[in-house]
C-alpha cells in the first residue's frame, strides 16, 4: 500500500512539475525541458508545486446581509454636513429598534437598554414598544446627554428615513445619519436626564 501511494505521490509531483513548466515558459517548453534560448525575461509569479490553479475573483457584486451597510455620498446634496452620511442598508422589518441597529452600527442589546431608558423619541414622541414600526420621512433620535453648556439642548443620534424600497425577500432602507447632533429639547414630554460632565 505504502509503495503505491508514493508512485501516486510522485506521479502528482511529476505531472505537476511538467504543468508548471508549461505555464511558466510556454512555446519554450520543449518535453518538459526549457530552452533557455528562447527565453525573454518576464515577471514569474511564484506558485506552489503541488497546486497550480489560477484563481480569478468574480465580477459580481456580492449581495448585503440585512446586517450589512454600505454608505454612499453624495457630493452635490447641499443637505449633509460633515457630520452627516447617508447610508443605505438591507433589512428585513421596519421595527425601530432594527432599523437604529443597522444605522447607527450598534448592538440590539445596546438599543434596547436605551429604550428601557426611555431615550428613543420617533419624531420628537417617546415609542411605547420596541416594535414601533417606521414609516417614510421619520426621524428617530437617540438621546445621548443633556447638553453640559445648556440644560435645555440635547446631544443626540438622528436617523432620518429618506427612502424605503420594498423587494421580494427585504427591504431597501436610506437614511441620513447623524451620530452627534445638538438639538433642542422636545416640546411634548421634554427629555429629563442628568448633566453628565
Amino acid at each position: 500500500m505504502t509503495m503505491l501511494w508514493r508512485r501516486t505521490a510522485i506521479t502528482i509531483i511529476r505531472n505537476s512539475i511538467k504543468q508548471e513548466i508549461r505555464f511558466k515558459y510556454g512555446h519554450c517548453a520543449v518535453n518538459n525541458l526549457v530552452d533557455h534560448n528562447c527565453l525573454k525575461p518576464v515577471d514569474y509569479r511564484p506558485t506552489n508545486i503541488l497546486n497550480i490553479t489560477i484563481r480569478h475573483k468574480s465580477n459580481k457584486q456580492k449581495d448585503l446581509d440585512s446586517d450589512d451597510e454600505q454608505e454612499v455620498f453624495d457630493e452635490d446634496d447641499s443637505t449633509l454636513t460633515k457630520d452627516s452620511k447617508i447610508v443605505k442598508f438591507k433589512t428585513t422589518t421596519l421595527r425601530t429598534d432594527a432599523i437604529l441597529k443597522s444605522a447607527l452600527g450598534v448592538s440590539r442589546n445596546k438599543i434596547e437598554q436605551v429604550f428601557y431608558e426611555s431615550k428613543i423619541r420617533v419624531d420628537g414622541k417617546k415609542i411605547m414598544k420596541k416594535s414601533h414600526g417606521v414609516k417614510l420621512g421619520n426621524e428617530i433620535d437617540v438621546i445621548k446627554s443633556v447638553s453640559p453648556h445648556n440644560p435645555d439642548h440635547l446631544y443626540v443620534s438622528r436617523v432620518e428615513v429618506l427612502n424605503l424600497v420594498p423587494k421580494e425577500e427585504n427591504i431597501s432602507v436610506t437614511v441620513r445619519r447623524f451620530k452627534n447632533l445638538l438639538i433642542e429639547n422636545y416640546e411634548d414630554d421634554p427629555y429629563k436626564g442628568s448633566i453628565e460632565q
